[in-house]
């Protein structure tokens, strides 16, 4: 059963953000880009972190569009949270295109202090019972840019640069991480570099009702780069949108995700199963190995002007080879409301219940945009 009382209060939680980011959107406009600011107190709930209190500032920007001449919404993301597990959460993010989308960028940074998480082991079959919580700070930065290959389609490609630095890692003596002793138990320096393929025809890439999106990243982490472990990663990420009935904008988004390391990987950069992103329903790294495949399918549909509703299933796993174990198959299906913030650009607070792991009873997450 889902305990009342925290379904309860997340959702209050979610209609007092939305009242106070009612009252907060600002809008600015000039003859050269039309902007937008967003600035609200944030409550935000995740297994991972339990509750954060902070707050959130979003920048939606444009140039004027033509007939001839439609360039996207860029935006720029900044979050700042304090958690009840005493953790201090800083996340950076920006999706940038330029005039007649000549260059695309795209970031994302993670300044983690004092943060705690659940370590279960390596591999597609971990015992939950083997659970130890590990503590650590990170500073991470991971970044594509990409310049458009073709006048009149959508294709880009350019270079991904990685930096994550994990440090004074706190982990229980004798137990699992200090037993087994993993690449990076006592913390791990990773820099990497490598080519970005991005083709993205998607109408809005903060909440899409139509068109496609292909990723594909291939980057070297390497010592020389002045890191401390060499390994190269692999990353896929395909999605497809449907607006199944235009008139109301259901839409049925499908995701396939794919990410394969192979090399000296700290335990932390290896593929993760479940979070709010990918299969949720499980805890962020509940299981993680060198390769990680997951298919997501969501339905979306309005129910009553800013409220809306959607429905999700997903099924995944982790393993060490080529050679997937079917018969394990993670699969992961949920439910959530969405509260919409900004009718012009579709950007939504959302509130999704996960249900996966046969050991838990289903995990809340609370957040801003679509999960793909």
């Amino acid at each position: 059963m889902v305990p009342p009382r925290r379904f309860l209060f997340v959702t209050i939680a979610c209609l007092v953000v939305y009242g106070f980011a009612e009252g907060q959107i600002i809008s600015e406009s000039d003859t050269a880009r039309l902007k937008k600011k967003i600035l609200v107190p944030i409550v935000v709930y995740t297994p991972e972190t339990q509750l954060g209190i902070g707050g959130l500032g979003v920048l939606l920007s444009h140039p004027e569009r033509s007939k001839n001449d439609f360039t996207r919404t860029s935006n720029a993301e900044l979050a700042l949270l304090y958690t009840t597990k005493n953790q201090i959460i800083f996340l950076p993010k920006y999706t940038i295109f330029t005039k007649r989308e000549k260059y695309y960028f795209e970031g994302l940074g993670e300044l983690l202090l004092n943060f705690p998480e659940y370590y279960y082991g390596i591999g597609n079959r971990t015992p939950f019972k083997n659970q130890e919580q590990v503590a650590y700070q990170l500073v991470g930065w991971e970044g594509k840019w990409l310049r458009k290959v073709f006048a009149n389609e959508k294709i880009f490609f350019g270079i991904e640069t990685r930096y994550f630095k994990r440090y004074d890692v706190k982990i229980k003596p004798g137990g699992l991480l200090d037993s087994s002793k993993p690449v990076g138990y006592n913390g791990s320096t990773s820099v990497g570099i490598g080519p970005a393929l991005t083709w993205d025809e998607r109408d809005n890439v903060i909440n899409p009702s139509k068109g496609f999106f292909i990723d594909v990243r291939n980057t070297y982490q390497g010592k020389f780069l002045g890191g401390t472990v060499s390994y190269t990663r692999f990353l896929i990420d395909t999605r497809k949108y449907f607006n199944v009935v235009p008139a109301h904008r259901q839409i049925l988004a499908l995701q396939f995700f794919g990410h394969f390391v192979q090399g000296e990987v700290p335990w932390k950069e290896l593929p993760e199963l479940g979070g709010p992103r990918i299969m949720r329903g499980y805890f962020r790294g509940r299981y993680r190995d060198k390769h990680l495949v997951s298919f997501q399918a969501e339905y979306r549909v309005p129910i009553y002007k800013w409220f809306g509703m959607v429905a999700f299933v997903g099924m995944g796993q982790v393993t060490d080879t080529n050679d997937y174990d079917w018969a394990h198959l993670k699969t992961c299906y949920g439910t959530g409301i969405r509260v919409m913030i900004n009718k012009k650009e579709n950007l939504n607070l959302r509130l999704d219940y996960g249900r996966g792991d046969r050991n838990k009873n289903g995990f809340f997450y609370f957040g801003f945009s679509e999960s793909f």
